[in-house]
């Protein structure tokens, strides 16, 4: 998914003040906020870094938007105390 369909399917929802979905996260989703490779997540996901929900009789992937808030959050604050040393 490029960022023109991120962006097509962030339209279609509503959102918050920081413009992020409100709906579940897809793996895809989730690796143009962070601008990463899809597989990147799903190695992050299956190591415990980002909090994950299974869904439906696939058990798909999905992500709660503030999870991956709180998961930037904490990378800049170890960004931030890795700095000050």
């Amino acid at each position: 998914m490029g960022t023109q369909e991120y962006e097509k399917a962030r339209m279609n929802t509503e959102s918050n003040d920081n413009g992020m979905p409100l709906r579940m996260l897809t793996v895809r989703e989730v690796a143009a906020v962070l601008n990463i490779h899809p597989n990147t997540v799903r190695r992050w996901e299956k190591k415990g870094l980002l909090r994950s929900y299974k869904i439906g009789p696939r058990r798909s992937i999905r992500f709660k938007q503030e999870d991956i808030v709180a998961f930037l959050h904490k990378c800049e604050m170890q960004v931030l105390v890795g700095a000050t040393k």
